[in-house]
């Protein structure tokens, strides 16, 4: 099982690595305003895969998989470190990159390393049955409710081009309305799971 978790993290990284490139590659009509609606479309697709919360996401879900606390912390950091490795290698290939792209990125890395074992922590947590996995689970589905807010999808300035507005405020309204989702679920999951105990107790 071990193995198999391991095996899944690295498969999940390099999906999400792969995804958030693609949904950068822009077209000359969309560089020129030519295609300003497949541009719009294109730039909240990218909102949302690159989004705090979906990276994030890739930590805990890592944790998730591998299941043991000292696993979980390693898995994400080695998921977010993958993912990056992975995401500017193969645009650094293809030429969407300069080789300039590991300096000036320097700081996700950073970030990966700081923050992707906490993360991991909190997805092997999230298998526990009391309020402490409670919380773990409802982590990633809170953070798409606060992360439009936190990063003003909703307030781009008026300056901005119409298919930047318009992506903004789609990415966000589908965080705010996935991660509401999220966090209903597992509360109603969690309630489930308690009457279900409560009867067995009483049984």
């Amino acid at each position: 099982m071990a193995r198999r978790g391991w095996g899944l993290v690295l498969v999940a990284a390099t999906v999400l690595a792969l995804a958030a490139l693609a949904s950068n590659a822009t077209t000359m009509s969309q560089i020129e305003a030519e295609a300003n609606t497949l541009l719009a479309v294109r730039r909240t697709i990218s909102q949302l895969v690159n989004a705090g919360t979906v990276w994030a996401g890739l930590a805990v879900v890592s944790g998730w998989l591998v299941r043991r606390p000292v696993q979980a912390f390693v898995a994400g950091i080695v998921a977010l470190l993958v993912a990056l490795v992975v995401h500017y290698g193969v645009g650094l290939i293809l030429g969407m990159f300069d080789p300039n792209v590991w300096t000036e990125n320097q700081i996700y890395f950073q970030g990966a390393v700081v923050l992707g074992g906490p993360l991991g922590l909190v997805g092997a947590i999230a298998r526990r049955p009391d309020v402490r996995g409670l919380v773990a689970r409802l982590v990633v589905p809170a953070g798409a409710v606060l992360e439009p807010f936190v990063i003003g999808m909703f307030t781009t300035p008026a300056i901005m081009p119409w298919p930047g507005r318009v992506a903004s405020v789609i990415s966000g309204l589908v965080l705010l309305t996935a991660g509401t989702v999220g966090c209903l679920t597992v509360l109603v999951a969690a309630r489930k799971q308690q009457s279900t105990r409560e009867r067995r107790a009483l049984a």
